[in-house]
């Protein structure tokens, strides 16, 4: 009993964090890099990406388009995206 109350208690605080949030680490006007945490699910975290990439390439009239990944050393995911 004390073994599955233990467990519960894991699992309700990992559902707690949050996703991790998208940040712009460089853009000039022709390519963007968007930096993200590298927890949780990759597939998420490649849309939050992907959704910030095209908001940042749209306010030139141009739309987002994936180009590369690199692993920076503290985990953090660096997603390249040229603006067409």
């Amino acid at each position: 009993m004390h073994n599955t109350l233990i467990i519960a208690a894991i699992l309700l605080l990992a559902g707690c964090i949050p996703p991790p949030q998208p940040v712009v680490s460089d853009f000039n006007g022709d390519s963007v890099k968007i930096q993200i945490a590298s927890y949780g699910d990759p597939a998420d975290a490649k849309t939050l990406s992907q959704a910030e990439a095209d908001r940042i390439c749209a306010k030139r009239g141009r739309r987002a388009e994936y180009a590369s990944t690199r692993t920076l050393p503290d985990y953090t995911l660096e997603n390249l995206y040229l603006c067409l």
